[in-house]
């Protein structure tokens, strides 16, 4: 007996080892590079087969986070061109929120399969994994300075047909849903191999496919309201707006300061021909910064009066009084030059913009060669720019590099009046592999919430514009169809004037759906809780 279940227990590893690989694949398949977005509605069903009963706590965390780890290290590989060390650690970090959800589902929510009865039961354990998925992923936003990348509502970036949920839950509530059809499909997948006992009621198997029904219906209507809204698309007055990509290299040797500035004028001066309205320079549009250092402040300011329009840039400012930097988005205008005020990121990279506890732990400079931390912005900061087509005024709300991967920042500047998003982003440093598109797939995500276009410069790329029903209307490639190079584009903007002055659900009301979440799985808990005590 005991060979047999030796036997039993090794092909139930086995089993749960190929489901985390599975899973793990899946999962990374869905984003860029790969992008296979359908299979966001299975990529859990592999995790969710497995009898996690027959294994301890702390073995299926552990399954949880091999799984998420398989998943983080391929995701952002592209980070390794910065530091390879922080690639494997950050993917390790990562991972345990896959852990958690595992340890949740294999220990509280996968043994209610076994009781079919009451109604609910059939639809207990997907609405319940689903709102602990959103859980974790809202915490991702917060928990260790935050790091909310590549959320399951990304994945369905290229397609805007299911993204009308958005604007009501924001992205949180399309993870949900993508969520729920995973595990709704697992339990049907599972129920016909389980024993169920009891008369009266109908067996779950032939009750679950309604709880996979409701989620696809749900999305159905999605795809509904976008076909029939994107119809009636009400354009506004088209701006000439000139994207331009300097591929600055980060070497700071006095040679390449000078080689990195001559591209920015360059590029810039080559869109004069095709009348441009406004120009936007990414992040870190100069190696050097823009205040507190001679002579750059004048060249831009000549370079905007040449070209006659205002260029909005991004770029750095060093307050020598106070010892620190900032890095912003600053406002350029032809007549009047380099405005006093400027937007100031809110969202800083630990170990890239400033050293975490650096009075604490001094040794860190040795690894991580910042001699100043960068100060953040406390707040949102539009730019007021005049149509000249329609005389109308245009606010234009910027945000720095991965600040629109946060939902409620790019929130907040829609509350604040924002138009129009503006995001300023360099990821020049992590080489010409999926990064940037991926980076790019969250301002879908953002210009679909908050029902705002949204424009993005970046130094090599992704640069173009997503509009408020989340289609990419143009991406800024070369003659070989790469975003990777060095050049510009002047390309019209138009707006949806439907949506003008229109604040989203969402917008007003923010992460109500993650509270829901959270009301739901504590109810649980609390139960639980009680049960326990009364038996």
């Amino acid at each position: 007996m005991g060979g047999v279940k030796d036997s039993s227990i090794r092909q139930s590893l086995w089993f749960a080892i190929t489901a985390v690989v599975l899973a793990a694949v899946a999962r990374f398949s869905i984003f860029s590079p790969l992008g296979v977005a359908e299979l966001a509605y299975c990529f859990l069903i592999p995790l969710a087969l497995p009898d996690w009963s027959q294994h301890s706590k702390r073995l299926i965390f552990l399954f949880g986070w091999i799984s998420g780890f398989l998943f983080w290290l391929p995701s952002i590989i592209w980070l390794r061109h910065v530091t390879v060390f922080g690639t494997i650690g950050l993917s390790a970090v990562l991972a345990v929120f896959t852990g958690l959800w595992l340890l949740y589902f294999g220990r509280s929510l996968q043994p209610k399969w076994g009781d079919a009865r009451g109604l609910l039961q059939a639809w207990r354990v997907p609405l319940l994994g689903a709102a602990f998925w959103v859980i974790l992923e809202w915490s991702r936003t917060w928990v260790f300075w935050g790091f909310p990348w590549n959320p399951l509502s990304v994945s369905q970036a290229n397609r805007p047909a299911v993204l009308s949920i958005l604007p009501f839950t924001g992205g949180w509530g399309l993870s949900f849903l993508l969520v729920w059809i995973n595990l709704a499909l697992a339990q049907w997948l599972r129920s016909p191999f389980t024993r169920w006992e009891g008369k009266g009621y109908l067996p779950v198997s032939r009750r679950v496919p309604l709880v996979v029904m409701v989620p696809l219906g749900i999305l159905l209507g999605s795809a509904g309201i976008y076909f029939w809204n994107v119809t009636k698309f009400v354009p506004s007055q088209p701006v000439r707006v000139g994207f331009v990509q300097p591929y600055a290299t980060m070497k700071w040797e006095q040679s390449e300061v000078e080689a990195n500035l001559r591209r920015g004028w360059e590029e810039t001066r080559n869109l004069k021909e095709d009348a441009p309205e406004i120009i936007l320079w990414p992040e870190s549009a100069t190696p050097v910064p823009v205040i507190g250092s001679l002579g750059l402040k004048e060249g831009v300011e000549n370079l905007a009066a040449y070209m006659g329009v205002p260029i909005l840039m991004g770029n750095m400012a060093f307050l020598e009084s106070e010892g620190v930097y900032e890095n912003g988005v600053f406002w350029v205008d032809p007549s009047k030059g380099l405005a006093e005020e400027y937007y100031v990121k809110r969202k800083l990279v630990p170990f890239g913009e400033f050293i975490p506890f650096r009075r604490y732990i001094p040794f860190v400079e040795t690894f991580v060669p910042i001699s100043l931390d960068c100060r953040p912005g406390e707040r949102a900061y539009n730019f007021y720019f005049e149509d000249r087509g329609s005389g109308n005024e245009i606010e234009i709300g910027p945000l720095i590099c991965y600040e629109d991967v946060f939902p409620n920042i790019a929130r907040e500047t829609v509350r604040a009046g924002a138009d129009w998003l503006f995001v300023a982003t360099n990821n020049s440093w992590y080489g010409e592999e999926a990064g940037a598109y991926q980076h790019a797939n969250h301002a879908v995500i953002r210009a679909v919430e908050n029902r705002r276009p949204v424009l993005r410069s970046g130094n090599g790329g992704w640069s173009g514009w997503i509009d408020e029903w989340g289609n990419i209307r143009r991406e800024v490639v070369d003659n070989r169809g790469s975003i990777y190079f060095q050049g510009g584009e002047v390309v019209p903007i138009v707006s949806d004037l439907r949506f003008q002055d229109h604040l989203t659900f969402y917008v007003r009301w923010g992460n109500w759906f993650v509270w829901a979440c959270i009301t739901i799985v504590m109810i649980e808990l609390i139960g639980r809780l009680l049960h326990r005590q009364n038996t």
